[in-house]
């Protein structure tokens, strides 16, 4: 597989499914956008493509014969020497599923019944994603990890793959895992700019949780969020009951000046906390994910994490 020395990024990509029609539907929109591109019928046949050249961007279905879509996910991730950017396209909305293929390397899905219209916008943020990926700092020696999925450099599979470890972990040690989902947000549209943060804004609320929690243990994931609103979830290991309170309102002491608290404030913070119980099955990553953001609303909400963490990251 041939590499680049530089940060060029080729504008080549691999489509990778059974049906002829999709297959070439695809391939000419991505013409379009100035791709060259390759087609493959079956995960064979792809393997063996992709282990001739590098491509960064692979499209590939979830249901292809000789290697279903997940295994050949994997198996891609395995060979490839330099950045490769994957959308899945799939009929299943089921969380589940979505989460075997971000867990074999998958970077983002697209549903059959949103293809071909948002091809193009994945496979745009997809190529923006390695791009920042390649220049990313995950954190500096003395700070936590953080996954941001907020500037696109990382995707779901970053996140869900190091909490699914992490919740492996906690149900081998029974030790405490928890999540604390921390949101500032504003209905005003200039409220930031007010507290001399404007964009800034959620770089302030990653400051105060890389300045509240331990920064070799407990790691930070910054998720996509709606505009005026910051969204971080901290993960706790091994911690005990009385970590994620703690921590919270070390946050919440951070913007105490913001009086944050008071309904009369310009700006909101909410947090919520969600732990795995030693007496219970362990749940998925994104359930967990979306167990502590509702607990953050306040309410029961069908719409959990996964539609955020599954958002687009064009620039």
């Amino acid at each position: 597989m041939s590499t680049s020395s530089d940060n060029t990024l080729p504008r080549r990509a691999l489509v990778v499914d059974a049906d002829p029609a999709t297959r070439e539907s695809a391939a000419a929109l991505l013409k379009l956008q100035g791709f060259t591109v390759t087609t493959a019928s079956d995960g064979a046949e792809a393997l063996t493509v992709f282990a001739r050249d590098w491509y960064p961007l692979v499209l590939l279905s979830r249901s292809i014969p000789t290697l279903d879509g997940i295994e050949l996910a994997s198996r891609l991730r395995v060979i490839a020497l330099a950045p490769v950017y994957l959308i899945m396209l799939t009929g299943s909305t089921d969380a589940r599923d979505h989460e075997l293929g971000y867990c074999a390397g998958v970077d983002q899905y697209l549903l059959l019944q949103n293809f071909p219209g948002e091809l193009v916008g994945k496979a745009e943020a997809g190529m923006v994603a390695l791009r920042r990926r390649r220049s990313s700092r995950t954190g500096r020696l003395d700070e936590p990890a953080t996954v941001d999925l907020e500037n696109g450099a990382h995707t779901a599979r970053h996140l869900v793959g190091r909490l699914r470890a992490e919740i492996a972990q906690a149900a081998r040690t029974r030790g405490l895992l928890q999540i604390l989902s921390a949101s500032l947000e504003t209905d005003d549209d200039e409220a930031f700019a007010r507290q001399n943060l404007g964009a800034s804004a959620s770089n302030a609320l990653l400051q105060a949780v890389h300045d509240a929690i331990r920064p070799k243990l407990d790691w930070v994931t910054r998720l996509p969020a709606p505009a005026h609103t910051c969204r971080l979830a901290v993960v706790m290991p091994e911690s005990s009951p009385i970590d994620g309170p703690a921590v919270e309102q070390r946050i919440r002491n951070a913007f105490v000046h913001w009086n944050t608290e008071s309904a009369q404030s310009e700006v909101r913070l909410s947090c919520g906390l969600a732990s795995i119980s030693r007496n219970e099955a362990p749940p998925t990553a994104l359930e967990f994910l979306g167990q502590a953001e509702r607990n953050r609303r306040g309410k029961d909400n069908a719409r959990t994490g996964i539609f955020q963490v599954q958002r687009d990251h064009a620039a």
